[in-house]
């Protein structure tokens, strides 16, 4: 787990000189232990490494250069099947440098082409600089775990890096805000692949690879996507043991690691069973972590002790005060670089910190809900299915045009209920949204909504209905909340973060499962208890989903209100015309219904301000309070 930077410029295109130091000190929390780079002589190629040693502790630092420089490596994350190539690689004449897991993707490359993509197992963002040919390959990894940005310079060369603000550091890339972006982020609560908040930075998407070529040609394309695997077997046991035994060769693979490792055990099913698993795959007891939230209206650090119990875990219990949250904010919008509407990313950067003093490597149950139907969006709901008892006629001509009347808002909620059946990846992105019509008219918010990401994935799947509205989720919030929120924050304290539910091989298989099989009677994640039930006890199997929700609206009662007030309003703000003053002081009067969304609005400003407006190379110290009035 790392950052990587570089540049590459196609022949004709005029030299260019990023500040490459720069682009890795400003991404030092990503790869605290030390530095490479590697430059052509002829300056048409540079490229840099920022490395956290996790495998190969000796050996293992990058770049990685073949001879005098005919081909070099750059790899971000980890390649979990790395001992499995280079044992086929050995057999085929290949004699390895280093004990790490990039040399033998490396290896595979120089055998394979582009082609040896589809023999990772992992995480990662790769660049590959072909001297030959003078090219450039970008790889982002299937589920897009680990993050990849680039930009065309205007004389034609590719800057690329881990990190947005790197190509901000480089001297190259003037940050300026894309409002079309704005408006898309207004919709989703992130700003879909492959555009960024930023005007010409684009994101890698997740199962996309890059090619530049020495003509100046660049072209992106998918070498992956979510698609339903062909070999699942039919019945539900079997399907529970197949799934189950992909699980277990995922943890076992991801368990590899020369630091210590440890897993997040909360009271669900999802971490439950990682650890469960986990624990059984290793010779000595694994070290387990609870965080136990001063205040919160659900703990459940019983139902993880049972857990640690049972497979006799090393299990540590933290007890964390969110109170002082408004001094972390401005912090983590210039970690993110790009706006993160969901507001779980304090939370869980405050447990990184945590486990950043016990380990530098911790397993993550993220996609366990989108593989087994956790959430309540990919089913209709009650009043929806009573709803749409009544004629269309009816509703249309008169229940939604009465109910707009009174509470705009419910009539939105009315008409979004037929989509399900008919636009279900409107229906998606809908019950995601934060910022819908009527929230928009009462910010007085003149920005143009966008296409729904989850439509188009939705619309290219060919399967079964249910498995087609997760396939979208994990092509659309699943990397660009879920993924970049686990990125950012445990990078922010460099931590590696593993996420074994989002094996590509599982997921695959998840997605071919029936709804029947998945779901019965519509039950939210049946077969993963099925899959869980002989490994957990009876008390986490069968307590409801609780999830955590930050306690948002406290914090703007306990003075984050005057916080966004001071922000949102201030001439700054309001001269970028996407709300009003009077829009701003609606939401600001309804805490209770708005404070989400208030606080969405204001990572957004202050991403803006910490990356376009002041270009800090490390994050803000200043309160919001200060930040609002520089």
């Amino acid at each position: 787990m790392c950052g990587l930077a570089g540049l590459f410029l196609p022949d004709g295109a005029p030299l260019a000189e990023p500040r490459l130091e720069r682009m890795l000190g400003i991404m030092r929390h990503r790869g605290p232990d030390g530095t490479g780079t590697h430059v052509t002589p002829d300056r048409r190629f540079m490229g840099g490494f920022a490395r956290l040693a996790i495998i190969d502790i000796a050996t293992g630092g990058q770049p990685l250069v073949e001879g005098d420089g005919r081909a070099v490596f750059l790899g971000n994350g980890e390649v979990y099947n790395y001992r499995e190539l280079r044992a086929g690689l050995e057999t085929r004449g290949h004699v390895f440098a280093t004990n790490g897991d990039m040399e033998p993707a490396f290896r595979l490359w120089r055998e394979k082409g582009e082609d040896f993509v589809h023999d990772l197992n992992g995480m990662y963002g790769i660049a590959v600089y072909d001297r030959d040919h003078h090219s450039l390959l970008l790889v982002r990894d299937r589920l897009g775990v680990k993050p990849l940005y680039w930009t065309r310079l205007q004389g034609g060369g590719i800057l690329f890096a881990s990190e947005i603000k790197a190509l901000f550091a480089s001297g190259l890339v003037r940050p300026e805000v894309d409002e079309t972006a704005v408006a898309a982020w207004m919709g989703h609560g992130y700003v879909p692949a492959p555009a960024t908040l930023w005007r010409g930075v684009s994101k890698l998407p997740q199962g996309c690879l890059l090619r530049a070529g020495r003509d100046g040609s660049v072209t992106v394309e998918n070498y992956w996507r979510p698609t339903a695997a062909a070999d699942v077997p039919a019945g539900h046991d079997a399907v529970v043991a197949h799934l189950t035994a992909l699980l277990e060769d995922s943890v076992r693979l991801q368990l590899r690691s020369d630091v210590p490792l440890a897993a997040l055990l909360s009271g669900g099913i999802d971490s439950g069973l990682l650890v469960a698993l986990a624990a059984r795959n290793l010779d000595r007891p694994l070290k387990t972590f609870t965080v136990r939230f001063a205040g919160a209206r659900v703990d459940e650090t019983p139902l993880a002790e049972a857990v640690a119990r049972q497979w006799g875990t090393d299990h540590t219990t933290f007890d964390l005060d969110m109170g002082e949250a408004a001094r972390h904010l401005p912090g983590l919008a210039w970690y993110c670089d790009e706006p993160l509407a969901d507001a779980s990313v304090l939370p869980n950067f405050l447990i990184d910190q945590l486990l950043a003093r016990e380990t530098r490597v911790v397993l993550n149950g993220t996609g366990g809900d989108e593989l087994f139907a956790g959430y309540g969006r990919y089913f209709r709901l009650p009043v929806e299915q009573r709803y749409l008892r009544v004629p269309r006629a009816l509703r249309r001509g008169m229940a939604e045009p009465l109910a707009g009347l009174a509470d705009p808002m419910l009539a939105w909620q009315l008409r979004r209920a037929e989509k399900f059946d008919t636009d279900p990846g409107a229906y998606l992105h809908d019950h995601s949204s934060q910022f819908p019509p009527p929230i928009r008219q009462l910010l007085e918010c003149r920005l143009s909504q966008t296409e729904p990401a989850q439509r188009g994935y939705f619309q290219a799947w060919h399967g079964e209905r249910q498995a087609g509205i997760l396939a979208a989720d994990i092509g659309t919030y699943l990397p660009e909340d879920l993924l970049t929120l686990l990125d950012r924050t445990t990078m922010a304290v460099s931590v590696e973060g593993r996420v074994p539910f989002l094996d590509h091989r599982l997921v695959e298989a998840a997605l071919a499962v029936p709804e029947t099989t998945r779901t019965p009677g519509g039950r939210q994640k049946a077969l993963e208890r099925a899959m869980a039930a002989p490994f957990l006890p009876p008390e986490v199997l069968n307590a409801p989903k609780q999830g955590f929700a930050s306690p948002v609206p406290a914090w703007f009662a306990a003075g984050l209100g005057a916080d966004a007030r001071a922000l949102l309003t201030s001439p700054r703000a309001l001269a970028r015309g996407w709300w009003s003053k009077a829009g701003v002081e609606r939401l600001l009067a309804r805490p209770d219904r708005h404070a989400f969304r208030l606080y969405a609005l204001m990572m957004l400003e202050m991403t803006i301000r910490a990356h376009a407006e002041l270009t800090l190379d490390a994050p803000p110290t200043c309160s919001i309070r200060e930040l609002a009035d520089g």
